[in-house]
């Protein structure tokens, strides 16, 4: 649909110009300093609007290639700081994994003295039960 209004706008502006053209074909004299043309006025007007049209084309081009090279250079940049936040991310993981990870051990170190001790504990339990039911036999 927007396609065929495209065409019909373009259809419509085509007429407009073919009426212009027919309405104003009377010759002017153009004077350039150095030559002097006489044309039919549309032609001049014609000639002005294409000329028109293709330095706004050069100017709006270079522009746009500016435009994409900054756009590039800034997704470049967008990668990079992407990048770095990964790996700055990454590090912080693996220095929680590593912190855990002694937390972890010391715990485990603690718990396994901590069984030593009781059972150390309990053998000296037996110890004192078996000495206390001998000296009472």
């Amino acid at each position: 649909m927007k396609n065929q209004g495209r065409f019909i706008l373009g259809l419509l502006l085509a007429l407009v110009v073919v009426i212009f053209a027919v309405l104003n074909v009377e010759s002017v004299s153009i004077n350039f300093g150095f030559a002097k043309v006489a044309m039919p006025l549309v032609l001049i007007l014609l000639l002005s609007l294409v000329i028109g049209a293709l330095i706004a084309f050069l100017l709006a081009t270079g522009s746009n290639l500016s435009l994409k090279k900054q756009n590039k250079r800034l997704n470049l940049e967008v990668t990079q700081l992407k990048n770095d936040q990964q790996a700055a991310i990454e590090q912080q993981v693996a220095e929680f994994k590593a912190a855990d990870q002694e937390h972890i051990a010391a715990q485990s170190k603690t718990i396994a003295e901590l069984q030593a001790q009781l059972k150390e504990l309990s053998d000296q339990k037996t110890d004192l039960a078996s000495d206390h039911s001998q000296t009472q036999a």
